[in-house]
């Protein structure tokens, strides 16, 4: 067996796409290994949220190009070094040039082809391979439902892709537009993955709520459909699901938070800021009221739930009286946990 080190970070799904590339590479006789010192692969998957996120991948690059090194000196072996993920597609020449050791860089419209880039990749000369595009046939089509050992609790990516375009967001341009999976192909994995041992199931998307597909019946799915029928699976305990947008938050969905017993009462639900003016100059598409009144729905229908956001302090153009906006949203919605950034 080959062995395989995979260092994750960012969001939800990237830890999904590195499943989905163990998945992948088992096959081909890799086994995953607690340290890159040994790796006949190590891949790096990155997330490109924020500038010192991207740095980060190139300090790391670096403290790996000397572990590569070491292996050489001591084995002959050529460990194969490959950067996945958002900073992959975002940077993909710029991670040649200031890390020429690195050997794959694949963006995560792409990893499904890292078999055949692995394959590609000559030990005894300096023969880099960038996959970056944004592929015709969306890779869920070329990812066969393979499903290794996990815990009791999965991530499942059902959409990805952003066209809302938030100013501060990158997603649109490393993820690309708004894709929504198949529903037949969500149910297979689902079931796939309640095969081996999973209770807990968290469906994940850029814009999760925007999922939407067509049945056989012609008529169109939204997320409040489909965590109907993921709950009618016996075996399946709980489902969760994230990141929502207020603009995508239905009646359906909204319901099912009341009548879905396995639906978790929890909601996170990113505002961003509580300033008008700032939502403006996010590009967010709605008002504070907006919000609120969707708060106010979501909890009619479910009391009980639990409510958690995104913040962004100190975004170009807030003053004092923006910022106690927001402060003073977060007092009257109460929530449960909040991200600042």
């Amino acid at each position: 067996m080959k062995k395989l080190f995979i260092k994750t970070h960012g969001c939800q799904m990237n830890f999904y796409d590195s499943e989905k590339m163990v998945d992948l590479l088992k096959p081909h006789g890799y086994q995953i290994d607690e340290s890159p010192e040994d790796a006949d692969i190590i891949v790096i998957n990155t997330c490109h949220i924020r500038e010192k996120a991207v740095e980060k991948t190139y300090s790391e690059l670096g403290r790996i190009r000397d572990q590569v090194n070491l292996r050489k000196e001591k084995t002959g072996k050529k460990s194969v070094v490959a950067v996945a993920g958002c900073v992959a597609q975002a940077q993909g020449k710029e991670i040649m040039r200031r890390s020429p050791w690195v050997d794959i860089v694949v963006g995560p419209q792409s990893y499904q082809n890292l078999p055949e880039l692995i394959a590609k990749v000559d030990p005894l000369t300096k023969n880099s391979h960038i996959n970056i595009e944004f592929p015709t046939v969306p890779k869920f089509d070329h990812l066969k439902s393979i499903v290794t050992e996990r815990g009791p609790s999965a991530f499942l990516t059902i959409q990805e892709g952003c066209d809302k375009f938030c100013a501060f967001c990158v997603v649109p341009y490393t993820r690309g537009a708004e894709y929504s999976r198949p529903i037949k192909s969500i149910l297979d994995e689902a079931k796939e993955l309640i095969d081996n041992g999973v209770k807990e199931i968290t469906l994940l998307g850029q814009n999760v709520n925007a999922w939407h597909a067509e049945w056989k019946d012609k008529k169109v799915w939204g997320l409040g459909r489909l965590i109907k029928e993921l709950s009618k699976i016996k075996e399946l305990e709980f489902i969760r699901y994230t990141t929502s947008h207020p603009l995508d938050m239905d009646l359906e969905l909204i319901e099912a938070h009341r009548d879905v017993s396995k639906l978790m009462p929890y909601l996170h639900l990113p505002i961003q800021s509580g300033s008008d003016n700032i939502l403006r100059s996010m590009n967010r598409k709605h008002t504070v009221k907006e919000y609120i009144k969707v708060i106010e729905k979501v909890r009619h229908y479910n009391p009980n739930i639990a409510l958690s956001g995104d913040f962004i302090v100190g975004f170009p153009g807030e003053t004092d009286k923006d910022h106690q906006a927001t402060l003073n949203l977060i007092r009257e919605i109460k929530y449960s946990q909040a991200y600042s950034f």
